[in-house]
């Protein structure tokens, strides 16, 4: 088994519930219900670089795009609001702000359009960049990004088209890979959609099995994440099974199962495939060479997986008392993860050569670990 670290915690890091967490090489990026962005920088001290008022409504999902572009790095950011409106930044490096992207397509900046779940996909070759976000509808958005060298590189969005959906109920999760061309999107009734990238066609549907008891509802297999193993050879579901937290693993190619990551369980109300977590599963993640899956749970659980062996390498389980300037909460407030992300190997300095992993929740926590060994 593998044992994992705690290299530093932030408490108190929002106003609010910290719903998504991303990471660029420069920064750990967290947006949360209280409005804000804030931008921690990527060193032994994680101090406070950026914070940005956004919306009133609060933050649930963020995204990034990283790249150097005719040797100038380039940072964009894109989140979503409780109102449905989708902003994008341009993280300007001389200044240290983030800058308003305005010139977007209609499509993005329809009032009558309402966003839920985004993702930018770079592509190696620098001629597909690409963005996508779903829709409270259950279709999704795909646009192309490039940059005008004619205009100080500004980033230029270019709509390509509207996926079709055989499903009226709500996207949740949406991931993609350019050079498999391929979209995935996830719904609140349990049903993965996977789609050609190139022509939004609908190549396959992964329907959910994993709830046993009869039921009507279709939140008891809610989709909370999906995400496409770094090769993009595998594709990794995120569902819920009544109150647990189940996790699948797909081969890309052929559509098939190829297994569930369980933890023993004596329930009959969880399907043979078992659960992955006590309480739902909200956040999942590769790591860089896809060996090794994360997920976190509204169970106080992080787990790390074995891709191949589909076995659990570790448990970190967290709670509030690590942080020492916490304040009273209400019991929402005790979920440590709803979102993670890894980190890649050595871009922490000091911290070794291992995975490096963090994690946000509604405890308003930011938590940074490591795999242990490697220093």
């Amino acid at each position: 088994m593998k044992q994992y670290i705690s290299t530093f915690v932030v408490g108190e890091a929002h106003d609010s519930d910290i719903l998504d967490v991303a990471i660029s090489k420069d920064f750990t990026i967290t947006c949360s219900a209280d409005g804000y962005l804030k931008l921690w920088n990527n060193d032994p001290n994680r101090a406070l670089r950026l914070s940005k008022f956004v919306d009133k409504l609060g933050l649930h999902h963020i995204s990034v795009f990283e790249d150097v572009i005719d040797a100038q790095p380039m940072l964009l950011l894109a989140t979503v609001s409780f109102s449905g409106k989708s902003y994008f930044y341009q993280f300007d490096f001389e200044t240290s702000t983030l800058l308003t992207i305005k010139d977007l397509p209609a499509e993005l900046t329809n009032t009558n359009t309402f966003f839920w779940a985004n993702a930018f996909a770079k592509d190696s070759n620098s001629v597909a960049h690409t963005y996508a976000t779903t829709l409270t509808t259950g279709a999704s958005q795909v646009y192309r990004l490039t940059f005008d060298k004619e205009s100080n590189l500004c980033p230029k969005f270019q709509f390509l088209g509207i996926t079709p959906t055989g499903e009226s109920t709500f996207a949740t999760c949406i991931d993609l890979d350019v050079a498999a061309k391929k979209l995935v999107v996830g719904y609140q009734n349990g049903s993965v959609h996977l789609y050609d990238l190139d022509y939004l066609k609908p190549l396959y549907e992964f329907q959910s099995f994993g709830l046993t008891k009869n039921t009507s509802s279709s939140s008891l297999s809610a989709v909370r994440n999906v995400k496409f193993s770094p090769a993009g050879k595998l594709l990794a579901v995120a569902r819920d099974s009544g109150s647990y937290g189940t996790i699948t693993l797909y081969d890309v190619k052929y559509c098939e199962t190829i297994g569930s990551l369980t933890i023993s369980t004596h329930s009959s109300n969880v399907g043979i495939g078992g659960y992955a977590h006590d309480k739902w599963c909200l956040s999942i993640a590769f790591n860089e060479d896809g060996s090794v899956l994360a997920s976190g749970g509204l169970d106080d659980k992080i787990r790390l997986w074995n891709v191949e062996t589909k076995e659990r390498d570790a448990t970190i389980s967290i709670s509030k008392s690590d942080v020492s300037d916490n304040n009273d909460g209400n019991r929402l407030d005790e979920a440590t993860c709803c979102s993670l992300s890894f980190i890649k190997k050595g871009l922490i300095n000091g911290e070794g050569d291992n995975d490096g992993l963090v994690a946000v929740g509604f405890d308003r926590v930011i938590r940074w670990f490591r795999e242990a060994g490697g220093i």
